[in-house]
């Protein structure tokens, strides 16, 4: 797949892996009632800290075969309860985008 070029084509590639992840980690995981979740859903009190470091991981990889390139998404944001970007499922495709952005 060849990595797309624009800035927002970079940011709706790597916002779509991040869904493709989250979607593929939910059968992984078993967990059926977490594909039914809204975009304003908190998915921070939903998964336990080794499903977060797994969804981390996975979309920097799926982000990285999207956009042609490695992008770190781990910060201390990530595993705060306060400012998790977690906290809204939809918080978290964009986060993921703007990574991408901020390169």
């Amino acid at each position: 797949m060849t990595p797309p070029t624009s800035t927002s084509s970079r940011s709706e590639s790597a916002a779509a892996a991040a869904r493709a992840t989250l979607d593929r980690l939910v059968d992984t995981w078993g967990r059926p009632e977490l594909g039914a979740l809204r975009p304003e859903d908190d998915l921070f009190d939903k998964i336990d800290s080794f499903a977060v470091v797994e969804l981390l991981l996975e979309t920097e990889s799926e982000v990285e075969k999207a956009v042609g390139r490695y992008v770190p998404l781990a910060d201390e944001s990530i595993l705060d309860s306060t400012h998790s970007p977690l906290r809204r499922i939809q918080s978290w495709f964009d986060y993921v985008a703007e990574a991408v952005n901020r390169g």
